[in-house]
Order: C-alpha cells, then structure tokens, then sequence
C-alpha cells in the first residue's frame, strides 16, 4: 500500500518535470566572444546580434582562458526576462564540429573543466577539446 503510494508520488513528479523541461527548451547560439574586458558580462558575437551571457564562475572562467581566445563558440541555454542569455552548456567549434572543454592533468589524471591549477598536485593542467557533446 505505502509502496503504490511512492509509486504514484514519484510518477507524477516525473510528469511535472517532463513537462517543465518540455516547456522551457534550451535555445542555441553560435558567435565568437566579443574582447572581454575584466569586470563586465561576456558577449558573444552572433550573426543575429550581440548577446549578453550570464554564466556561472565555471564556464565563466572557461570561456575567459587565453587558450580559446579565437574559437566560435556554440552556448546552449535560455533567454531570461532581462535580455541576457542564460547559459547552461558550452560547446568550442572546431571544423563545424562540437568540442566539449576540459582541462587535464597528466600527473593525476584528473579532469576538470575549469581552468586552474590541478585540484590534487597543484600542478598545470592541460587543455582539452573533445569531440562530442
């Protein structure tokens, strides 16, 4: 009895939520960042215009790396009431092919995706574009 209780709970939450993401589908922009300047919102340059980011510090930080300067970019997200695009997931474009961003230390194998120092050995991590989503 208490277990069909759960079950029914849990189904109609996995409605609501399908229906939510179905309702607010990820829109996709492809630019090159326009010269960030410390302090100010990233933009990127787009065939339909300049767009605002709003990142978090992760993929903030990742797309200010010197090393990535001069690629097109693909962002994935949203548009918020404000005008700025909200991001979720960012992409490097590589030969019309999709790369996801990483950064390696060969030392400890680790993989992040922010670029820094390695979160073990505080030794350099490298840079990484993998094709693929």
């Amino acid at each position: 009895m208490l277990s069909e209780l759960f079950y029914r709970a849990a189904r109609a939450s996995c409605a609501i939520l399908l229906l939510a993401a179905a309702g607010s589908a990820a829109e996709v922009a492809r630019g090159t960042l326009a010269t960030p300047t410390e302090g100010e919102p990233l933009r990127l340059l787009t065939e339909a215009g300049t767009l605002s980011l709003d990142l978090d510090e992760g993929l903030e930080a990742t797309m200010r790396d010197p090393q990535l300067r001069e690629r097109t970019w693909e962002v994935r997200g949203r548009r918020a009431e404000d005008g700025q695009f909200l991001v979720e997931r960012i992409f490097t474009v590589k030969d019309g092919v999709l790369h996801r961003v990483t950064y390696y230390c060969v030392i400890c194998h680790i993989t992040t995706h922010e670029p820094g120092l390695c979160m073990c050995c505080q030794g350099d991590t490298d840079l990484r574009e993998l094709p693929g989503e």
